[in-house]
């Protein structure tokens, strides 16, 4: 009788939570339906490329995307663009400078409430994200598209991933930051328009490198884990979890602690096996990056700058061989694990009984991380814009 009861409890629970979810898509399809433009764009090319704006949702703060797009923005206005970021959602000027300082502290170009949206005369406008492109299309402007991931792969198969899917065939000159997004529109996508590439980058300067010893790892009896943690599925919260838990029993049976320690989550979120720090400033992620022994992400779409900050730090990296790592690092960067906990444990081991290995997956990194900058990248960004 109990089973019985548990699992009806269980049939209860599930469906409430996909009512909810249910409830949760229709308002964000309705809410994008109001300004969802399908309508593809005839591209003239500018007379002249010198004053560039972005178009985003809204500036927010400890988000890595707009803090790439901020970088992006800077770099290009060092090389003589004048540069603007216009947002779509009610949000004051002075608002959107606090968020983007907070990113950014030393950002340059002009903030621009969405007032400006239908007044703004720019010679290049650039798409940020899905939900930008019918907000670009609608200015001034050449218009082009900064790919930071493929984002059909945000929502499950339905309604949201067909619109953000559509908005690659809609006639934009698209740049993709690194070749894993370009790849995936072109594999999947009916492409009319130019699709470039530019490097992913990295700021040095905020994430030097650490003293490390890993030899101390043979005798080391406490570990800490810096792990990246997200709620959407594209960075494994439940599967990570999962193989964390039990990666800590297993250790655990040789005398060792891993003490896990999430981060990039709102403290609300409930985690499993571990601490949840919430969502880090700059410097608490540099602190947390300096104690760790072992940094965790789960890269399964396009890249984060957080695997950047950590083999920056000299931080040994663990990252899912199912993921796009590959396509940004050498081989040898990093461990890489399969979604088996006894894998990623015997790998972890290893490395802790051979700490040679990860001296090697460091040099491999760091030779590699020496090659990029957000100058080279804007550098890039530029010569496509200056081909038109």
């Amino acid at each position: 009788m109990l089973n019985k009861w548990k699992s009806i409890a269980k049939i209860k629970i599930k469906g409430i939570y996909h009512n909810t979810q249910a409830k949760f898509e229709k308002r964000v399809v309705n809410a994008r339906l109001a300004n969802y433009d399908t309508s593809i764009v005839i591209n003239k090319k500018p007379t002249k490329a010198k004053k560039v704006t972005f178009v985003i949702e809204r500036m927010a703060k400890f988000s890595g995307g707009q803090t790439s797009i901020l970088r992006l923005g800077t770099e290009l206005s060092k090389l003589g663009y004048s540069v603007g970021y216009v947002v779509y959602k009610p949000q004051s000027k002075s608002e959107m400078e606090e968020c983007a300082k907070s990113n950014l502290s030393n950002y340059q170009g002009e903030m621009y409430p969405n007032k400006y949206l239908d007044h703004l005369d720019s010679d290049i406008v650039i798409a940020s994200s899905w939900d930008t492109v019918s907000f670009a299309k609608k200015m001034k402007g050449y218009k082009m598209y900064f790919l930071q991931d493929y984002e059909p792969y945000f929502y499950s198969f339905g309604e949201l991933f067909l619109m953000a899917k559509k908005t690659y065939e809609q006639g934009l000159h698209m740049v993709s930051l690194g070749s894993w997004n370009k790849e995936m529109v072109e594999k999947n996508c009916k492409v009319i328009s130019p699709i470039d590439t530019v490097d992913f980058p990295y700021e040095s300067k905020e994430y030097p490198p650490c003293e490390r010893n890993y030899e101390s790892y043979k005798k080391k009896k406490d570990f800490v884990l810096a792990v990246y943690l997200k709620y959407y599925g594209k960075r494994l919260p439940c599967i990570s979890q999962y193989l964390l838990r039990q990666v800590k029993e297993e250790f655990k049976k040789d005398g060792i602690n891993l003490h896990i320690k999430y981060f990039g989550e709102d403290k609300s979120f409930r985690t499993d096996a571990g601490e949840n720090l919430g969502m880090l400033s700059k410097k608490q992620l540099f602190e947390l990056y300096k104690r760790a022994d072992y940094g965790i992400v789960a890269s399964m779409s396009n890249i984060s700058l957080i695997p950047y900050e950590m083999l920056a730090t000299g931080l040994p990296l663990i990252e899912f061989e199912d993921g796009t790592f590959p396509y940004f690092f050498p081989e040898n960067s990093a461990i890489l694990t399969s979604l088996s906990y006894m894998d990623l444990y015997n790998k972890m081991k290893e490395t802790i009984i051979k700490p040679n290995l990860l001296k090697e997956m460091h040099n491999t990194a760091d030779n590699y991380l020496q090659s990029l900058s957000w100058g080279k990248t804007a550098k890039q960004f530029s010569d496509i814009i200056q081909k038109l």
